[in-house]
């Protein structure tokens, strides 16, 4: 499993509402710090876009991702401006700080975000309304397919290179582990990879993933773990083992650590059940 997938694989969204705005010539935004992602759909009208200093054209097509934390700053263009606001929450928990922007790299503007981009949202849209209690599963459901639309426009080779670990020390230890899951390695063994001082090493994997390398390495293996115990009906002792972690009580410990629950308890929360 490459980088990019096991991020794909492990990025956790919640959708929080959606919104149609009409506005006019006179909108402007200035210096916004954005609590939550944001997609904004543009349906009509032109805009100038700045995030975290960088300017932008969005034009009636495009589709704008806005990272949480990021400022931002805009200015019409165009005398009427007619967009869909999207906001929610997303993260990859073993990427500590970075963002799942970051990780990525999305673009800040899709030019002609797409047909299936514009059907999605303009459903959630007429749905918002809906008075059921499912429609979070409904909205949830839209805000995916979005996601998905705009993630497989991005070009093959994004994948062998994704933000989070552009750092090429970073990505061939990264690669390393995902290569060689069996294996519980030392920080030192990672450095000696990496052509680093430990404490080198350590500031790079905080920069860059916002947590040191022994952390890092165990929020993989749980990423790792969650998958197996989720997906197959492989004993805890031998999932253990294939992710380098030759004690079984040991493995419980950080699992729970982690997570809240022992091994056995997220299986039978997530896990397999149709055949026991």
């Amino acid at each position: 499993m490459n980088p990019y997938q096991l991020v794909l694989d492990t990025l956790e969204v919640r959708f929080l509402h959606i919104t149609e705005h009409l506005l006019d010539y006179r909108w402007h935004i200035r210096d916004r710090v954005l609590r939550h992602s944001v997609l904004w759909l543009v349906e009509q009208g032109a805009f100038s876009l700045v995030v975290n200093g960088t300017s932008y054209s969005c034009q009636p097509g495009d589709v704008c991702v806005l990272p949480a934390q990021g400022t931002i700053g805009c200015r019409a263009i165009s005398s009427d401006i007619r967009l869909i606001s999207i906001n929610f929450d997303a993260k990859v928990t073993w990427l500590g700080d970075r963002s799942w922007e970051q990780a990525i790299d999305l673009p800040v503007v899709f030019s002609q975000g797409g047909a299936d981009v514009r059907l999605a949202a303009a459903e959630m849209l007429a749905n918002a309304g809906n008075p059921s209690p499912f429609l979070l599963l409904l909205m949830q459901s839209g805000l995916l397919r979005i996601l998905f639309h705009l993630v497989e426009r991005l070009p093959a080779e994004q994948a062998l290179a994704i933000q989070g670990f552009k750092d090429p020390r970073i990505h061939t230890v990264v690669r390393h582990l995902l290569a060689h899951p069996d294996r519980m390695p030392e920080v030192a063994e990672l450095a000696e990879l990496a052509e680093l001082s430990e404490s080198h090493l350590r500031k790079l994997f905080i920069q860059h993933t916002g947590l040191a390398p022994l952390p890092f390495v165990h929020q993989l293996k749980i990423e790792q773990a969650k998958k197996l115990l989720a997906s197959t009906a492989k004993p805890i002792s031998l999932i253990a083992d294939q992710l380098g972690v030759n004690n079984a009580n040991y493995f419980t410990r950080l699992f729970k650590g982690k997570t809240g629950l022992t091994p056995q308890q997220y299986r039978q929360q997530f896990g397999l059940w149709i055949q026991e």
